[in-house]
């Protein structure tokens, strides 16, 4: 009794730095987060006062069609963090290096493609040409953002939160001091963005101080990151691509102070989406490290909690969406158009639906490839796009994309329980001998 005692206090003992790297990693990311809500509540109106609705509204049109082209991001991260995570738990150096290089490499071929598609495709559809440079700003935060990723695959991501906490003080506090030149969009732009992709290329400086070795990897693996890559790239990509899509879209048929209401509707949604994501990207970072070790049992709860968390929090957020959107829209911006009640119901179902599904799929890239919430999800956007365009015939623009929103935000939730339902059959037949707390 006594030794397995012993061995139980060892191994907690074993375990107590890279907890106590955990719960720094979700107290910092949470700290970093509080210059992000002063933004929304006064960098943002700033920033909408300095340039007028009309321009305003285009600057977040080209914020949202950058971030569309930032769809293969998410998924080379989500493999990319997975493998290393899975190196660093088994302490191969080697393998380490490969899947750094391989994966910055692989990041880079895409952001340079990405960027010469997403110039020549939309060069014509601004007012003026320093809107294409806010194109390729959300380009540069999302490729950027890989040195994040790879950073927590060492259980360390506060590094990040640190970094981003300080260069979010300094820029918006000389925002808010020195203010904006009037009609001045590139400032306003860089405002947005400039924090974070600070933040990650200091992640990245700091990171190969300490792990020199990383540099030395060669480029291999590519086949085995394509397709799972692929996957969450049509899952996470198509949600976001809905999202910022439908902003551009606006702003394309006319609409722009449509697009500056929605745009500055889904600005408050990732402010409200951050919370949850800074605590759960270490935790599922951790996770992955020893996601080999554990029982089925401890691996199947794991599934059932993310799945309770991330539906409270949608739901948390999709009710707080309706309530207090309007409200701070109304009386933080002055804004010419606004949507209605169907339009807040439909874009806060939306948005509770991406945040649950958000929750669930972090755990699931992190341990798993996730092929059929992937494709699930893929085959869902596809089908609301479909119906969105049929219904565009009949509609107004903001009504076809109510549509849209609402046949999302019902369908997602379905997919994740099916899921569910798989995962728990599939865990029950492989079952690992070993667990570690």
């Amino acid at each position: 009794m006594g030794s397995r005692a012993s061995r139980s206090y060892r191994r907690l003992l074993e375990l107590g730095p890279e907890r106590l790297k955990l719960g720094v990693s979700v107290a910092f990311n949470l700290i970093s987060k509080l210059p992000g809500i002063a933004a929304v509540f006064i960098i943002l109106p700033l920033i909408s006062r300095s340039l007028g609705t009309a321009a305003y509204g285009e600057l977040l049109s080209a914020l949202a069609i950058g971030s569309v082209f930032n769809l293969p991001f998410g998924g080379i991260n989500a493999v990319g963090r997975r493998l290393l995570a899975k190196a660093v738990g088994a302490g191969d150096r080697t393998q380490q290096a490969n899947v750094f290089v391989t994966t910055i490499a692989l990041m880079s071929l895409v952001a340079m493609v990405g960027t010469i598609i997403m110039i020549a495709a939309t060069a014509r559809g601004w007012s003026r040409p320093i809107f294409l440079f806010i194109c390729t700003l959300p380009t540069i935060a999302g490729f950027s953002n890989v040195f994040d990723n790879l950073r927590a695959s060492f259980n360390e991501l506060y590094v990040t939160a640190i970094f981003l906490f300080a260069f979010q003080v300094i820029v918006y506090a000389a925002v808010y001091y020195f203010g904006l030149p009037p009609g001045n969009v590139a400032l306003g732009g860089l405002a947005l963005q400039a924090p974070f992709i600070l933040a990650s290329w200091m992640t990245l400086v700091t990171l190969l101080a300490q792990r020199p070795y990383l540099s030395s990897g060669k480029l291999e693996g590519l086949g085995r990151m394509l397709l799972p890559t692929l996957g969450v790239v049509m899952a996470d990509g198509s949600l976001a691509i809905l999202l910022n899509l439908t902003v551009y879209w606006l702003n394309l048929v006319g609409s722009k102070d449509m697009a500056a209401w929605l745009g500055t509707f889904s600005r408050l949604f990732q402010s409200f989406m951050g919370p949850m994501l800074l605590v759960l990207f270490p935790i599922t970072s951790y996770v992955s490290i020893r996601w080999e070790r554990m029982t089925s049992q401890r691996q199947t709860l794991l599934y059932d909690l993310f799945i309770v968390m991330g539906s409270g929090f949608g739901i948390l957020v999709g009710v707080a969406m309706a309530f207090a959107g309007p409200l701070y829209i109304s009386h933080m911006f002055k804004l010419s158009a606004a949507g209605d009640r169907m339009d807040v119901a439909a874009i806060s179902l939306f948005m509770a639906a991406v945040i649950a599904q958000k929750a669930y799929t972090m755990l699931l890239y992190a341990v798993t490839e996730a092929r059929f919430v992937s494709f699930g999800t893929a085959v869902i956007a596809a089908a609301g796009l479909a119906l969105a365009a049929g219904c565009s015939r009949w509609f107004s623009p903001m009504a076809v994309i109510d549509i849209l929103y609402t046949f999302i935000g019902f369908a997602l939730p379905a997919l994740m329980v099916i899921a569910a339902v798989r995962h728990r059959r599939d865990m029950r037949r492989n079952s690992p001998s070993t667990s570690v707390i």
